[in-house]
Formats: C-alpha cells, sequence, structure tokens
C-alpha cells in the first residue's frame, strides 16, 4: 500500500497537464447536468442539450473571468501611486527601526535594498512562469469544455464501464455511490459558490465604507481564500491590513478592517457556511489542511480548489467499499463522544459490544448431537 501511494503521487505531480483538466471537466459535468437533463425533457437531442448547456456556461465563465480582468487592470493603472506609498512606509520602517532600535539608517537602508533587488531578480522567473501559466490557461480553455461536453453525452456509456469494472458489486449499490459523489459535489460546489458571492460582497461593502481601496476585488478575493480552512482567513486579513496601509492614511483603518473582517468571517464558519454547506462534506479539518497543503504542493493553485472535493469523493467510495471503510472513518468528522472527556473509554466499550454482537453463540460453536 506504502509503494502504491507513492506511486499514486508521482503520477498525480508528473501527469497534471492531463489530470487536472478532466477532473475540472468531470467537476463542471457534475454542476450542468440537471440543466442539460432539462434541456433534453424540452425535447433536445442528447448531443445539442450537452454542448447548448456547455455552450452557455462557458460563456457566463468567460463574462465573469472578464470583470476580474477589468478589475486588475483598474488595479495595475495605480500602480505607480502603490508604489510611491510603499516608499513612503519603506522610509517610516527604516526611521523606525533607526529610532526605536538603535540602527543605522544606512544599515537599515542597505537591507530594505538587498530585499528589493531579490524581488527584481525573481520578477523575471516569474514572467517566465506567468507565461507558462496563461499558455496552460489557454489551453484548458478549450480543453475542460471539451471534456465536458463528451462526458455529458458519454454519461451512459461511462456507466455502463462501471458495472462491467465491479460485476460482483450489485448495481443498485453502484447506482448509490454515484448518485452520492454527485450529491457532495453539487451540494459542496454550489454551497461555496453562494458563500463566496455573500461573504464577499459583505466584505467588499464593508471595506467601501471603511474607506480601503480595491474593496471589490479585494473583498471576494478574501472570501475565495476562505476555502482554505484557517490560513485562507489569515492570510486574507493580513492582506486587507496591506492593501489598507497602502491606500489610506491612517492607523485606524487597517485596524478596523481586519477587526470587521474578522467578525464576518465568524458570522461566516458559525452560520452561513453551515447552511449553505452543512455536513454534505463531512470532513474533519484535520485532513482538509493536509489535503489542501498536499494537492497545492501536486498541482499549485488548481489544487487548492479541487483539494476538498476529491478528498469528499475518495471518502465516498472509501464508505462504500467493505475493506476501504476505516479509511472513509479516518478522513470523517470525529463524533461528539470522541471529544469529550473520557472518551477513550467510551470507544472501548463501543468496540468491546461489537465484539459481543459479533461473537458466535456456544451453541453454534458446539458439533450438532446424533439424532436418535
Amino acid at each position: 500500500m506504502l509503494i502504491s501511494s507513492i506511486l499514486i503521487v508521482f503520477a498525480l505531480y508528473y501527469l497534471k497537464a492531463l489530470i487536472v483538466p478532466l477532473l475540472f471537466a468531470i467537476i463542471f459535468a457534475v454542476m450542468i447536468f440537471p440543466f442539460s437533463f432539462k434541456l433534453e425533457k424540452w425535447g433536445f437531442s442528447k448531443g445539442m442539450a450537452a454542448f447548448t448547456t456547455v455552450f452557455i456556461t462557458t460563456m457566463v465563465l468567460i463574462f465573469l473571468a472578464y470583470i476580474l480582468f477589468t478589475q486588475i487592470s483598474i488595479f495595475s493603472e495605480n500602480i505607480p501611486q502603490i508604489t510611491k506609498k510603499i516608499n513612503l512606509l519603506i522610509n517610516d520602517l527604516r526611521d523606525f527601526a533607526a529610532q526605536k532600535l538603535s540602527m543605522k539608517k544606512s544599515v537599515v537602508a542597505e537591507k530594505i535594498q538587498e530585499q528589493i533587488a531579490q524581488i527584481q531578480n525573481s520578477s523575471d522567473l516569474m514572467s517566465i512562469d506567468m507565461l507558462k501559466v496563461v499558455s496552460t490557461i489557454i489551453i484548458n480553455i478549450f480543453l475542460i469544455p471539451l471534456y465536458t461536453f463528451f462526458l455529458l453525452y458519454y454519461r451512459h456509456f461511462f456507466i455502463e464501464f462501471f458495472y462491467k469494472l465491479f460485476h460482483i458489486a450489485e448495481k443498485d449499490q453502484i447506482d448509490d455511490t454515484i448518485q452520492k459523489m454527485e450529491y457532495v459535489i453539487k451540494g459542496y460546489l454550489f454551497g461555496q459558490f453562494l458563500d463566496i458571492i455573500i461573504i464577499g460582497a459583505a466584505n467588499a461593502v464593508a471595506l467601501y465604507f471603511i474607506g480601503i481601496g480595491y474593496s471589490i476585488i479585494l473583498g471576494f478575493l478574501i472570501a475565495a481564500f476562505c476555502i482554505i480552512p484557517y490560513l485562507g482567513m489569515i492570510v486574507g486579513s493580513l492582506l486587507a491590513v496591506f492593501v489598507a496601509f497602502i491606500t489610506t492614511d491612517t492607523s485606524w483603518q487597517p485596524l478596523f478592517a481586519f477587526s470587521v473582517l474578522w467578525v464576518i468571517h465568524i458570522i461566516d464558519s458559525n452560520l452561513v457556511a453551515p447552511l449553505l454547506i452543512g455536513h454534505k462534506v463531512s470532513l474533519n479539518p484535520l485532513v482538509a489542511v493536509f489535503v489542501l497543503i498536499l494537492f497545492g504542493e501536486l498541482w499549485g493553485l488548481p489544487g487548492l480548489f479541487l483539494a476538498i472535493p476529491l478528498t469528499a469523493i475518495l471518502k465516498v467510495i472509501f464508505d462504500a467499499v467493505p475493506g476501504l471503510q476505516p479509511y472513509g472513518f479516518l478522513l470523517g468528522e470525529p463524533q461528539k463522544y470522541h471529544l469529550k472527556k473520557h472518551s477513550f473509554l467510551h470507544i472501548k466499550l463501543l468496540q468491546r459490544k461489537k465484539d459481543m454482537e459479533n461473537q458466535k453463540p456456544i451453541i453454534d460453536s458446539l458439533p450438532d448431537e446424533p439424532v436418535v
């Protein structure tokens, strides 16, 4: 199992250019399947329904990408002003270090210049990486809709493949597992999408009234960061504080923005997210953080978006296969008794009760008496 796991990880890493678009296509196909099925009921052929659904979805995503691009272009137009503000902030830090930490200004300036030089040197490598990213995005723009179309068009063909592959299992069990996987993907992604829209809008309104620049793109970016449990909100809050420092002239605005964002995040974590997502994806937080880091290392930014849905699908599969059910249990959320003070004693009692239920009665273990 260890060797197989290592080989799978290597395959996921080196074949990411093939695997990642296909996984995104599977997720999109599951999400838009109800619309395609509705068109089929209205009289569309299966191929025309799949094509129409994929085409409309692609146009909507391109429109959203255009809105994001316009926001980024507005940000790039103000880069000279932001650079000037950063230089003033660096001078303030230099003066603070010279006065409070008894450091010479020349030494502080040299340290700052060294860091800036490193950033400039790394910018050339980042530009090369950006070209690779852009080329990959262009390829995926054509691949993902194509994969999605064929997944919708050939869906019954793939279902029969699963019947042939798992011919020992009952067909109802296979159908039930596929439906659970579909339920998990839809529940998580639709819930997460609505959560990002609601919390992003709340963040944007709050930052706008506080007077923070680029409130729209910043608010929705922080909401998207919150997909990553715990770490996402920390990174998003620090980003908001940094933008507040370079776009405002007061000290209360960054601190107030930080406080308001955390209040919104607490409301989201305890009220909004449980209502929208609920227990559709019942992964424990430790596993969620681990798989986010793992898939982030394997596939970068796409891995962060795919980590939770893929792990939830794996949990559904593990729960359906008897030999893999302990791994499904490990991925799931702990029960209430796991978090109590005497939980270990409770676990031992449950295990003893289970062993007694599985134990054969003594009359069944004795040899049959001869019939007189």
